[in-house]
């Protein structure tokens, strides 16, 4: 008889580290609940982080429309035509140089543009987006500029605004945390997904309760809403019950009311490129002239950006819309392209703005942007599993709500709560912005500059936080500091998200 013996390796001398555990998770959430100070972070991105990107089975070529890929010929009417001629397909863009002078509208669902991998198909974007459509703006200071500097791309994915479906009203009052809400008319049956709006009043009640009564000044900030998508479990007459908890307390000045959520468009993809465009100087703040790849438009839901390299743009990808993914997304800059105080390359790297539930996980920023990754209105989203020379972590007020930063290596940790935006806008962020294991070459400080005292920091190199939280508040106490400079390398779990999502998946 044949015996294999299976021998121990000899031991290394070490040992491990225990891992340390926070107070508002612990291993596996068993400390955790829908009360929390802590949000729920386990429902962002495609489908609700539950299923794979829906393929479509039929692809068009752009080459079958004209597309030559040579990196001289304008193909931008082959695109047009490939992607109107590629409605609820692939649109397959095979390895090439392909040059384009106008914008690509992507409005129909189901539709993927693909390309053979960025160091395969490569899209040279010949003219800026002031070129083909100027849109003259103003910032908050007056100053002259265009929308392309904060907003835009040159793909632009989304639907048209639709007619609200079944709205109703909700009936009684509600708690955040609380997984129901009662409805005037239910019009719903289990597994339809609804929107809950909730709209402030001449008070700016609503206002004072995101920012947890420290809102800043708010005299910019007009007829604010926040919404919240759910999936209904279960309905007891004009009661359904909820997949997840409410973010918000729900009352009845705030007019809250229920309809059917039907976005106009969804299953949006575009995958598989380099975006490049021509090296120029970066001319600074408000100079930008629409180097911007791609958007998704808040009239969109459940599309994704993956596997792009984007070069030397004046910003990357803008995110609005809901449960949407970006993953794997490298912004990159040729020397030439930086600024003539050498600091930066552009000014907004990844933005969320007015996004709900979006994800935007294993992302790369080779380069300096004037905000790296930027929240902006958005509520629920989450940035992880990414890395920089020397990430911002901007705040750009209008009252970002309960987002997670999470899994992250910031870099040197120079500039990491650095935020802007027009001062009449409120704080930096409203409550419940979570940082969670965010290494750093440098110690970082309390960022006191955010303006609130409602935000957690866990598994942060925090140089004065005995000082600035000498004493946690209760784990349910949704104001005061919360900061538990557990060391990164240490913390478990290192990915907030993630641990949320499977601690979803096990309870479904």
């Amino acid at each position: 008889m044949l015996v294999t013996l299976i021998l121990a390796p000899p031991p290394s001398g070490k040992t491990e580290e225990p891992r340390q555990l926070s107070k508002l998770w612990g291993k596996n959430g068993e400390l955790w609940s829908p009360r929390s100070r802590l949000p729920d972070f386990g429902w962002a991105g495609y489908r609700w982080g539950t299923e794979p990107y829906r393929m479509p089975q039929q692809r068009v070529s752009v080459k079958d429309f004209g597309a030559k890929g040579d990196g001289q010929t304008d193909d931008t009417a082959a695109f047009q035509r490939a992607i109107q001629a590629g409605k609820g397909k692939i649109v397959f863009v095979p390895p090439g140089k392909y040059v384009l002078r106008d914008i690509l509208y992507i409005r129909i669902s189901n539709t993927v543009l693909q390309g053979a991998g960025p160091d395969k198909t490569v899209i040279i974007f010949a003219k800026p987006g002031v070129e083909i459509d100027p849109r003259p703006a103003k910032t908050d200071g007056n100053q002259p500029t265009t929308n392309w500097s904060w907003a835009g791309g040159l793909i632009s994915i989304g639907g048209s605004p639709t007619k609200p479906i079944d709205v109703t009203k909700v009936a009684k009052p509600q708690k955040r945390g609380d997984t129901s809400l009662t409805l005037e008319k239910n019009f719903f049956g289990p597994g339809d997904e609804i929107l809950l709006t909730l709209r402030d009043d001449d008070a700016k009640s609503l206002l004072h309760y995101l920012y947890r009564g420290q809102p800043g000044d708010i005299s910019g900030l007009k007829n604010w809403y926040v919404e919240q998508v759910f999936r209904v479990v279960r309905c007891e007459g004009n009661t359904v019950v909820l997949n997840r908890p409410l973010r918000f307390d729900v009352r009845a000045e705030w007019r809250p009311t229920v309809e059917r959520f039907a976005p106009p468009l969804t299953d949006v993809g575009v995958e598989g490129f380099t975006f490049d465009f021509p090296v120029r100087q970066y001319a600074g703040h408000f100079r930008e002239v629409g180097l911007n790849p791609v958007e998704i438009t808040r009239f969109a839901a459940h599309c994704w950006l993956k596997d792009l390299v984007i070069r030397n743009a004046d910003n990357g990808p803008f995110v609005s819309g809901y449960f949407c993914t970006l993953e794997r997304i490298r912004l990159e800059a040729d020397p030439e392209r930086r600024s003539q105080s050498g600091n930066y390359t552009g000014h907004h790297g990844i933005t969320f703005g007015r996004a709900s539930d979006c994800l935007c996980r294993d992302f790369q920023i080779d380069t300096r942007f004037i905000h790296d990754l930027t929240v902006q209105s958005s509520v629920g989203c989450v940035f992880c599993s990414g890395r920089g020379v020397d990430l911002c972590f901007d705040h750009h007020r209008w009252a970002p709500y309960e987002n997670l930063f999470t899994d992250i290596d910031a870099g040197i940790g120079s500039r990491l709560f650095a935020s802007s935006g027009g001062d009449t806008r409120g704080n930096h962020t409203a409550g419940g912005e979570t940082f969670w294991c965010i290494r750093t070459q440098r110690p970082v400080r309390w960022p006191a500059s955010l303006g609130i005292d409602s935000i957690n920091l866990v598994g942060l190199d925090v140089a004065d936080a005995a000082q600035a939280v000498p004493v946690l508040p209760s784990p349910t106490d949704l104001t005061g500091r919360w900061c538990e400079p557990i060391p990164p390398g240490k913390l478990f779990p290192r990915n907030l998200h993630e641990a949320m999502r499977a601690r979803n998946a096990a309870n479904r």
